[in-house]
């Protein structure tokens, strides 16, 4: 069984290459990258939306009786187009809700540490210094949308290069 899982050198060492260059990629271009995977993925929603699309449409089914295949391939379809079209917009709008959610959290962690405080719990003031924080870092991804994917592309980037030395280190030393 565990001969099964094992990999060639090539494979391993190929593997190693293609993260080196990837990470080297998102390294020189991290809202690049980021955009070529948003744009390829919105491409891919398309033809999987189409894919759901013409085999309901060729069933015969009538708009009384819309299947969810249907329905499915449209959202997909539409979805994909935006994504395929406008990547940088979809980037940002995405950082952007995400960057309301940590406000709304930051807001909320303040309000409760005020209950702490009422009660007279030690809890009050490590509860508004994380509000506090998430509030600032919130807004800090509300009003810079393209920082914070670049922050984590970077991360990635990191990663990848070391995972992909690990493998030709490994490679070649079999």
């Amino acid at each position: 069984m565990a001969n099964r899982f094992t990999r060639s050198k090539a494979v391993i060492l190929l593997t190693g290459i293609v993260m080196v260059a990837i990470g080297i990629a998102v390294l020189i271009n991290p809202i690049g990258a980021l955009e070529v995977i948003v744009r390829i993925t919105g491409w891919l929603l398309v033809a999987y939306g189409v894919i759901l699309i013409v085999p309901s449409v060729m069933r015969g089914n009538s708009l009384q009786n819309v299947s969810t295949d249907f329905v499915l391939g449209v959202v997909a379809a539409l979805c994909g187009l935006v994504m395929g079209i406008a990547p940088s917009f979809v980037v940002s709008f995405i950082w952007t809700l995400i960057g309301i959610g940590i406000l709304a959290t930051g807001v909320l962690d303040i309000l409760e540490a005020g209950r702490f405080r009422r009660v007279g719990s030690p809890l009050g003031l490590p509860a508004t210094t994380s509000g506090a924080i998430c509030v600032l870092l919130g807004l800090l991804v509300i009003f810079v949308p393209l920082a914070s994917p670049t922050l984590g592309m970077l991360v990635a980037a990191v990663a990848l290069l070391i995972d992909g030395v690990t493998e030709i280190i490994f490679a070649l030393g079999m």
